[in-house]
């Protein structure tokens, strides 16, 4: 039912430990699935639960990097594409650039399920174009995109430079993303630190780490040893798209 939980199923399915047979509480029949081997897929194991994830075999496999993509798109998906919308290949094109700010705007995940969903969408409002004008011949281009498939989903960080600004590297499910870290002296009257961004309770921690630290050890880094008698400091993590919750982040700020 809409109540059931997954995961809880599947634990019992996997650990013949807990039980030899499965019971099917809608069934109600008791199933032995000791020579069952289940399949799964998944994108990300972050949130599979612990004690399921321990009784299951893990491979991995490395996802398809841009150039492998843009093959893939042109020698299968493309075609696929247009054979299942019965459309000519001389009436509908699309440039590599094209395919290209697809992948990099719209389609980032390991696979290429999105990236097919996406030209396939293409695909379709070019096809209303041609049931109006069937002799046209209709090359999709960069410019393009954003009317057929909207903003896109994945945009470039923006480099930050300047004094105090830092770059850091950060981990996400579609491989990672640059992480600026912004650190000011603010002028005030009084000592203190401030911390802003969309933060976990680890990058928090790391950042009161990483301000103790230079506190203690100013004289080793030839600071000013009074400057934090006076300094209120702010630590700003700009990036508030990448949820940030991990210690890697530790070392830059």
């Amino acid at each position: 039912s809409y109540q059931g939980d997954p995961a809880s199923a599947l634990l019992e399915t996997l650990d013949p430990e807990q039980n030899v047979d499965f019971l099917d509480h809608y069934l109600d029949l008791r199933m032995d699935l000791s020579k069952v081997l289940f399949v799964c897929t998944a994108n990300t194991l972050d949130s599979i639960p612990g004690p399921l994830l321990d009784r299951m075999e893990v491979i991995r496999l490395s996802g398809y990097i841009t150039e492998e993509k843009l093959a893939i798109a042109k020698r299968h998906l493309w075609p696929k594409q247009l054979t299942k919308a019965g459309v000519a290949k001389s009436s509908l094109s699309i440039s590599d650039s094209a395919l290209r700010a697809v992948i990099d705007s719209y389609a980032r995940e390991a696979g290429v399920r999105q990236l097919e969903k996406q030209l396939g969408k293409l695909v379709r409002k070019a096809v209303v174009k041609l049931l109006d004008e069937p002799d046209a011949n209709i090359k999709i281009g960069p410019k393009d995109l954003e009317a057929s498939l909207g903003m896109p989903v994945f945009r470039n960080e923006q480099v930050l430079s300047g004094t105090g600004v830092i770059t850091g590297l950060a981990w996400t499910s579609m491989g990672g993303a640059t992480l600026p870290i912004e650190a000011t002296r603010i002028h005030t009257h009084n000592r203190g630190f401030k911390l802003t961004g969309q933060l976990g309770d680890v990058m928090k921690e790391s950042a009161e780490i990483a301000y103790s630290y230079v506190s203690s050890n100013l004289k080793t880094f030839k600071g000013d040893p009074e400057f934090f008698d006076q300094a209120f400091v702010h630590l700003h993590v700009p990036e508030g798209a990448t949820p940030k919750d991990g210690p890697s982040a530790g070392i830059t700020m």
